[in-house]
Formats: structure tokens, sequence, C-alpha cells
């Protein structure tokens, strides 16, 4: 297919400028009558048109670049984040139109494998009961949300990207654009004396709260690691300055999850440098479905109820980590109350479940008082803070068994890749992919994440990568 830009030149310079030329002015006019500036976005979005359909890599690469920076706003009900999902709804669309005019050009090996099929079955069954949903239409919007996360970041990246030295690009970016903004955070909260109940407000406006923030740090650590133990030696004594940077963000992130994460992350590279992979997904499931039968047995959950007295929120970080063991930290029982609600919701609709993105709607009815704390009006409108849970409380069983597959599959498949691969680099890339991977895995249980913005792309690019080495290095 031409590329805009050959198309183009089937105008002469003169007639285009004064095609772009009367569409500024005519915008000029719109926006004077009107008294609004929107009109004038309209020159700005079709030069961006054309910067995007003749150079869509470029695109993706901008993207991660002012990732960081995305603000969440609200207009009445509406909620969306600027710029980010915008361009995430283009990318989408880029995405079907590439796939459609390259369709005799793309490899059905990326089609027909197991990590495609389980993204796709996902997707299906989003959509089949979003059919029996309570609220379909809410259910639908969020099947199109899905959309807008697996299009450009799981399928566009296998039609754009053609090697090692493409991904690398795009954590450059990412890694200008996140430093900037850790920076931020750091003098921000550096002003407000580093302390713990000023952790939200120095995140604002680029970061909805700290948990968002600390997630996307740790998501980001393997893929910094990987940058700096494959670039030139000059650079490494700066690259080991901003490792430091990335550290303290997330040790002043005061964040539980994601300070365990930076240890999980080393202890994940051990078992897959050791070929240890199937064996600690095994029985971490088995411990997971130990753990909930425990709970679920003659109501044993009920003996762990907290004093609601006492269950209160922390302004220091030490006295939450000791608060949390006790079962007194407000947003651990909180979390509780919504889980045990869940298991309710969980047991009366097994096999379809409520319908995606029904839980807010639906789970009040089936909570229980125990758990009850003094933020359970839940003015947020927060999910259950266990994507997992969620999906199963949603989608069904079958649902959770996708997305359980969906969790697990690629690590197994990124252990094999990375022993098979030749190339440094390459074997950097995928260990990087599949650390960041099982670290959104591990967060994902006591947060609900995989649709924000922020943490989401790098679930569903670090699933591409490993598809994409597979593919690659069975070719």
């Amino acid at each position: 297919m031409p590329s805009a830009t050959r198309a183009l030149y089937e105008f002469s310079d003169k007639a285009l400028f004064w095609s772009f030329a009367s569409l500024s002015l005519l915008s000029l006019l719109a926006a004077a009558v009107l008294y609004t500036p929107v009109p004038v976005l309209i020159p700005a979005g079709f030069l961006f048109l054309l910067f995007a359909l003749n150079n869509p890599k470029a695109l993706f690469y901008l993207f991660f670049a002012i990732l960081p920076f995305s603000i969440e706003i609200h207009v009445g009900s509406l909620g969306t984040d600027l710029p980010s999902e915008p361009i995430m709804v283009f990318m989408m669309g880029l995405c079907m139109v590439l796939a459609t005019v390259r369709s005799s050009t793309i490899a059905m090996d990326y089609v027909v494998h197991p990590i495609s099929l389980i993204v796709i079955s996902h997707l299906l069954w989003i959509f089949l009961t979003s059919i029996g949903s309570t609220s379909p239409v809410i259910s639908f919007k969020f099947l199109l949300a899905k959309l807008w996360y697996v299009l450009p970041f799981f399928f566009l990246p296998l039609l754009l990207m053609k090697g090692e030295a493409d991904f690398r690009k795009v954590f450059k970016f990412l890694s200008v654009g996140l430093f900037i903004a850790i920076s931020y955070v750091l003098a921000r909260h550096a002003a407000a004396g580093f302390t713990f109940d000023s952790s939200n407000k120095v995140m604002r406006p680029i970061f909805r709260n700290h948990v968002n923030y600390a997630v996307m740090l740790v998501a980001f650590l393997p893929y910094y690691w990987y940058l700096l133990t494959t670039t030139s030696r000059r650079w490494r004594l700066a690259m080991v300055g901003l490792l430091v940077v990335l550290l303290i963000g997330i040790y002043f992130s005061y964040t539980r999850a994601a300070q365990a994460s930076v240890f999980l992350a080393v202890a994940f590279y051990c078992l897959m440098k050791c070929r240890l992979m199937k064996l600690s997904v095994g029985l971490g499931l088995v411990g997971l479905i130990a753990v909930s039968l425990f709970l679920s047995v003659n109501n044993r959950y009920l003996d762990f109820a907290p004093d609601f007295e006492r269950t209160v929120a922390h302004k220091k970080f030490d006295n939450l980590v000791e608060a949390t063991t006790k079962m007194e930290d407000i947003s651990t029982v909180e979390r509780f109350y919504r889980w045990v609600a869940g298991g309710y919701m969980l047991k009366e609709k097994p096999w379809l479940g409520y319908g995606p993105s029904t839980f807010y709607s639906q789970y009040r009815a089936h909570t229980v008082t125990s758990y009850k704390t003094y933020v359970s009006d839940n003015p947020e409108k927060s999910g259950m803070h266990n994507n997992y849970l969620m999906v199963a409380v949603e989608q069904g069983l079958l649902g959770l068994v996708i997305m359980l597959m969906l969790a697990v599959i690629p690590l197994l498949y990124a252990e094999r890749i990375y022993h098979s691969l030749g190339s440094k680099k390459e074997k950097a890339l995928v260990m990087a992919a599949a650390t960041c991977y099982f670290l959104i895995d591990v967060c994902i249980l006591i947060n609900d994440l995989l649709e924000a913005d922020k943490i989401g792309p790098l679930y569903f690019l670090s699933a591409a990568i490993i598809l994409f080495f597979g593919v690659r290095k069975r070719d």
C-alpha cells in the first residue's frame, strides 16, 4: 500500500499548501465565532494523522515517552486519561488498519501461538459474558476499553517491531519520561519532608495515587536493568546513578507490595536461570488454593475479623506495616471486606458471573459487616483490589481459568525462550519482559491495575515481547 506521504505527492506543493492554509483559516474563524479554541486543534490533528500514518513506530515511541505525564481527567461522570487514552484509541484503529492491509504477510505463527490464543480467548469471553451481564452497557464499555489495551500493546508491536533494537527504543523513551516524573515527585516529596501522609498528594496530578506510581516504577525496573546491563561501559556509571534514583522512588512511594516486589524480582531471576518456573508456578497455585479452602471451610475467615474501633488509617509507614500484621490497617481490612463479598457473589453466580465491570454496582448486598471499615462507603467507586477474584466474580470460573492461564503461560514460555536464545541483548530483554510480567501478576493480587493506563500497556507489551522472540527463535 502506498504511504500517506506518497499519496500526497499526487498533489502539487502549491495545492497542498493552500489546502492546509484554508483548513487552518476556517478553523481559526470557527474558533472566533464559537468562542472556543477547540476548532484550532483540527489542523494539528491533521498533521498528527499524517505523522502517525507515515511513521507508526515513531508514534509508539512517542506514546511511551509521554505516558508518565498522562493525567486523569473527570468531566461529569466521564473519566479519561489525557493524552494517553485518545492516543491508545487511535493506535487501536491503526492496528486494525495495518492488520487488514498486511494480512497476507502476517506470520500465522503469531496468530496460532498459545499466548495469542489465550489473549483472544480472554477478549472473546469478556464479549460473551457482557451479553448476559447485569449491566450490558457498562460491560461492553469495559470490553471496548480492554481492546485499546490489547490491540495497541500486544498485537501492534508484532506488526511494527523488527528486532531487539526496536524494542530497546521503547524503553529508552519511557526511561526519559519516567525519570523526569520521578524527579518531579521526589522534589515535591522532599519539600513535604518525605512523610508517608503526603505520599499521595505529591504524586498528583501525573499519578492517581502512590500505588499506581510505585507499581509503574517496579514494572519498569526489570527493563531498566536490561538497558543498564546491555549498554556500553562509558554510560554505566551514570545509569547506575539513575538506578539508585529509581530505587529511592520505589522506597519513598511507601507501597508495601512495590517494595517487596524488588526482592521478588531478584528471586524470579534466579528461578528463571535455574529452570524452576514450572515448579514455582505449580507450588504458587497450590498455595493459593489451599489458603482459599482453609478460609472458606466452616466460615473460618470470620475468625480473622478485625476490631472496628482499632482499624484506622495510619500516617506513619512503620505504624502501617505493624498494623497490617495485626489486621488493624484500614486498607488491608477493606480489601478483605470486598474479597469476602466477592466470595459470596461467586457462590451465587459461579459460571458466567455478573458481567465485566459490574462489581461496584453489585457487591454491597453481599458484604459481611464483621469486616466493615470507616471507608466502606467507597466514595471513590473503586473495585475489589484483586484482579483475579474480580474476574471470577464478573466473568465466572471459566473467566478466572482464562485469566490464570494468561498470567502463567507467558512465564513458562519465557523460561524456554530465554535459555534457547544466543544473543545477550535478546536474552536480557526476554528476562526483563518475563520479570515485569511476573511483578504485575503479583501486584494485581491486591490491586486492580490491568486497566490502568500506566500499568496495562507494560503488561501486554511484555507478553508481546515474549511471543515475538519465541516465534523468531523457532523460525
